[in-house]
Formats: C-alpha cells, structure tokens, sequence
C-alpha cells in the first residue's frame, strides 16, 4: 500500500487545481465577463503545447487524453442541440473509461505496433461515437437511459454515473496501490474534473472553465513527468545522480553524508541473475527511501546508493546510517529457484564524512565518505564507519 503521505502530496496539486475551478464557477457573477472569453482560447492554446511537449518528450498518453477533449468540445459549439445532447450522453460514459484505459497502458512509441494499435482504437471511437450521433438507435438510447439511482443526477444519466464509480473505484484502487502514483492521483483528479463539467453543463462557463482546468492539470502532469524522467532513476524510484548533485549545490553550513554500497552484489548477480539482483535492489531503495532523521537516500549508480543529512553532524547521521543497515540485513529477501523458494539476507556498508572548511567542496566531502566506505569493506563488511 502507498504511504498515505504520498498519496496525499500527489492529489494535493490537482485536486487543488479542481477546487479552484469550484470557486471560480461559483463566483461567476464576481468575474468580468472578458475573461470568459478568452478561456476557450487558453484552452485551445495549452492543448496544442500539450500535444507539442507529449509528443516531443515521446509520452502519448497526454495526446489520448487531449485530443478527445478538444473534439468534445467543438462538438458542443458547432453540432445542433440534438446532436451536442447526443455527443453529450456519449461521451459522459465512453470518455471515463477511455481515461482508465490510457492510465492502464503502457507508454510505447506512437507509430511502434502498439502504438498503432492504440491510435486504430481512438479512430475507432471516434467513429462509433460519430455514427451514432448521425445514425441514433432508440433502443440503444432506451437502455442508455435505463434507472439505477433513487437520487437524480441530472444532466447525467443514471448510467453515466455508474460508469462513473467503477472508474472512480478502480483508480481510487490505483492510488492506494499502484505503483505510479503521480499518474493514478492526477487521472482521479482529471475524473472528478470532467464529471464536474458536465454536471454543472447549465451554469454558465462551467465546461469551459472545466476543460482549462482539466488541460492545466494535465499540462503540470506533463511537467511532473518530464522532471521525474530527468532526476529519478527508473529502477528503485529514488532521486538519481543528477538530483543529488543539484541538491549537493544547496547545502548549507553543516551537513554530513553516506557512500553506501551492497555487499557482494557483483557476486549475488552472478548466482541468481541480474533480473533477481533488480529485484534486490528495488528491494534495498525502498528500505533507503525510509531513512529517518531528516535524510534523503539516492541512488548513485550500479549498487552504490548516497544518504544526504542537511544539518546533521557526522554523530547523528551514523545512528540513521546505522539503524538503516541493521534495517535492510534483517529484512529476508525470497528467491525462486526452480519449485523452491529460498530466504536470504542482503547486507549493506556505508561511509559516513561531515564537511568541514578543509573540503574545498561537497565533491570532497563524498571523497572522504566513499573512503570510509572502502574502510568498512576492508573491516568485514556489513558495517558503518566514520572518516
């Protein structure tokens, strides 16, 4: 289960976004109408760099999700009442699950096999949705609007709404236990968003501010992503290489950090296979990303891993550092082998040095500590030493 702290820096920035767009459509009459006017154009303007970026950046999920939005809307201003009504209906039960859909799949290069897959089945929509609303079923139509609810729901259909709590339940489902929580949070949030929209369809500037709203958390996403892909490593989900260099440019005064390494992780790869040694490692940074006192772990590359103590003395960090190691070698790892299965135990050592006005700078201070790395190695491994 994802830690609810987590969970709830994750849905703080969208929903957040979505509360805003609450305020806004309550306070209509507060608002100078020129600037309803132009929100269709910043929603149009922020689709197209969103497509631009999603595709530049290789990440066509925003694409799926953009694009329908755009057609959505253009199909409110420019089909006849019957046919908006029509589009209305549609696209109030296709649409959420179209959302789960594009969260569910993976990323994959546009024009790659699934790539193309994906764009046959959003032309296929399309085309669906098209044919119905120049071709209506009644009977169609008299399921459509079949009751399921004592409460009424309108403009949305009975159907809609339901459709609408699966989807909310399985993404709620992803949030607590997915492994891509920044996604699953964000995509609740562009639900809520959406359902909200059309619901409040009669007040004025309601779908209009909504589908900004809806762009804008999509378009921090996008940003969320391309920050993620630069400075996480992709393995562990820790901070990489990069990340700590830019936080290592903003220490203050006082600081100490660890060099820490497995212990004979060259050879555990060599008896078991690099996809057990993955697993491992996954393993390890989840228990690193836990360290307590104020500490942020990285992974630094291969099977080495740094504990950043902003304001923490040698002394202090060495009892997080310390705690950490006897956390991880009393943690049992299960291999596989064959029909069995099989416990071992991964033990970690670590080199703990604070800066002082000797190091010329923070790359000296992580010198010293990889040293005394190499001194815990030396002494028998599975230990913390001070430089």
């Amino acid at each position: 289960m994802n830690p609810i702290k987590a969970i709830s820096l994750n849905l703080s920035i969208p929903l957040f976004i979505s509360a805003l767009f609450a305020v806004v459509i309550y306070n209509t009459h507060k608002i100078p109408e020129i600037l309803f006017d132009i929100v269709p154009y910043l929603f149009y303007g922020l689709s197209l760099l969103i497509i631009w970026v999603s595709w530049h950046f290789n990440r066509n999920r925003f694409i799926f999700v953009i694009v329908p939005l755009i057609l959505i809307y253009l199909g409110f201003e420019y089909f006849s009442a019957k046919k908006a009504t029509l589009l209305f209906l549609y696209a109030s039960m296709l649409y959420p699950v179209h959302l789960l859909i594009f969260l569910i799949l993976k990323e994959r290069g546009l024009f790659s096999f699934w790539g193309i897959l994906k764009i046959a089945f959003f032309v296929i929509e399309i085309a669906v949705v098209l044919f119905l609303i120049y071709y209506p079923k009644e009977l169609l139509h008299g399921y459509m609007k079949i009751k399921l609810f004592a409460a009424n729901f309108y403009p949305l259909k009975d159907l809609s709404v339901a459709i609408g709590i699966f989807v909310l339940f399985v993404m709620s489902a992803l949030v607590m236990f997915g492994r891509y929580l920044m996604y699953s949070t964000s995509f609740l949030s562009l639900l809520l968003t959406f359902y909200l929209g059309l619901y409040f369809l009669k007040t004025p500037h309601a779908t209009e501010v909504a589908l900004l709203s809806f762009a804008i958390i999509i378009f921090i996403l996008l940003i969320r992503e391309s920050y993620r892909l630069a400075f996480y490593d992709e393995l562990t989900s820790l901070p990489g290489r990069r990340a700590l260099v830019e936080d290592m440019a903003k220490l203050g005064r006082k600081y100490s950090l660890a060099m820490c390494d497995i212990d004979f992780f060259k050879k555990f790869n060599d008896t078991y296979g690099h996809d057990t040694g993955d697993e491992v490692l996954k393993m390890v940074a989840s228990k690193f990303a836990e360290v307590s006192g104020g500490g942020k772990a990285y992974r630094y590359g291969g099977e080495e891993f740094v504990l950043l103590f902003p304001s923490k003395d040698a002394d202090e960090s060495f009892k997080h550092a310390d705690a950490l190691r006897q956390n991880i070698a009393t943690t049992p790892f299960s291999v596989r082998n064959n029909k069995s299965t099989k416990k071992i135990y991964i033990n970690i050592s670590a080199g703990i040095a604070q800066n002082s006005s000797k190091d010329k700078d923070s790359f000296a201070v992580m010198k010293r500590a990889d040293n005394a790395l190499y001194k815990a190695k030396k002494a028998g491994r599975n230990q913390v030493v001070k430089a």
